[in-house]
């Protein structure tokens, strides 16, 4: 993606890949503060003040705009997951159920339930410093045959369970364990520590349509099970079952990997919201993942992408839907600054944020 003239524009579909023909009309523009530094440089006129620069030669922990929001946590914070299985309890829980229930199976299954967890999608969750996330959940080929493509590539939107985005939050939280008949050792042994509370909020979801002003509550409590486990125990309408059941939820942590020269691992955050027209949609890039959704009324698209080293890069591995999604563009994140805007026809997609850690 290279600086076009004086008025410092980039046309991402320059370094777009060859699989994504939608990208030949973007175009990519840094906000104002960056194109007067460039018109500063090109006429000798440039700051030597340090902190008017987004950048140096030297890596830094960040890069983002002055005004940007710090967060909470590092850049290295940003956060890759993928969904292990899902396993459904009664709702309400009978009293005395133990939690959490099905990393005690099959040895111990007091309900009665399966006896062995499942996991019918392909659902990974990309979580920006910021807590901006997108969270893509995909069914599995419903033909054993289509192992060799598992994932949709080519509409099918059929095979999008759920797609949401938003942003999400925690607190620590102390569990109340069933007491029936339990000694003060028994209770002592079996208390769990480092539990904490999470909430998602929603404000784009494949299930509602855009405009939609209140989303149902996304919550449920987090269990440090092993380093890179946490098992999530909430509760919530199920449609493919057609009621509210209790779930714990498997969750794996992935470490984000490099995907440039320098060794750095980066971080991109792009949103458009056009409410007037009912569009909204998300980008969010960590690593060797992108992936993306974008709402026009009641229609959805999403895309996911991952980098693999030996293999040509980036590769788009699901689409579903016909709407254009700018996850080309974060590719090149070196490019993006804060507030820069990425056009595509008559909607931009603002630069929300941009990481950078080694």
């Amino acid at each position: 993606m290279a600086l076009k003239g004086e008025d410092v524009t980039a046309q991402a579909n320059s370094d777009a890949p060859a699989n994504d023909p939608s990208s030949s009309n973007v175009i990519y523009t840094p906000p104002e503060s960056v194109a007067s530094m460039a018109s500063s440089l090109s006429d000798g006129t440039a700051s030597s003040d340090p902190s008017s620069a987004t950048g140096t030669a030297n890596h830094t922990s960040m890069i983002t705009a002055t005004h940007s929001p710090i967060p909470v946590q590092p850049p290295s914070s940003a956060n890759i997951s993928i969904r292990e299985y899902i396993y459904f309890l009664p709702y309400p829980l009978p009293p005395g159920t133990p939690i959490p229930y099905s990393t005690g199976l099959p040895t111990k299954n007091p309900l009665n339930l399966p006896t062995h967890q499942f996991e019918p999608t392909s659902t990974l969750v990309l979580t920006s410093p910021n807590k901006t996330f997108v969270d893509i959940r995909l069914y599995k080929p419903f033909d054993v045959g289509a192992a060799a493509h598992p994932l949709p590539n080519q509409a099918e939107p059929q095979r999008l369970e759920w797609a949401f985005s938003g942003t999400s939050s925690s607190r620590p939280t102390t569990i109340t364990l069933p007491q029936h008949g339990k000694s003060a050792k028994k209770l002592k042994e079996e208390r769990w520590a480092n539990v904490s509370h999470a909430t998602w909020t929603h404000w784009l979801d494949s299930r509602y349509a855009v405009g939609t002003l209140v989303f149902p509550v996304d919550e449920g409590d987090l269990y440090p099970i092993a380093p890179g486990l946490t098992l999530e125990v909430g509760s919530a309408y199920h449609p493919a079952l057609g009621a509210v059941k209790t779930h714990e939820e498997m969750w794996r942590d992935v470490d984000a990997v490099a995907t440039n020269k320098t060794g750095s691992m980066m971080c991109v955050v792009l949103r458009v919201q056009a409410d007037a027209a009912g569009v909204r949609g998300v980008v969010v890039r960590v690593g060797q993942y992108c992936q993306g959704i974008v709402m026009m009324g009641e229609s959805t698209t999403v895309e996911r992408w991952e980098w693999v080293k030996g293999e040509d890069g980036w590769k788009r591995t699901a689409r579903v839907g016909g709407l254009f999604l700018p996850c080309g563009v974060t590719f090149r994140a070196e490019v993006l600054v804060v507030g820069g805007v990425v056009k595509y026809h008559d909607y931009e997609w603002v630069v929300e944020e941009v990481w950078e850690w080694e």
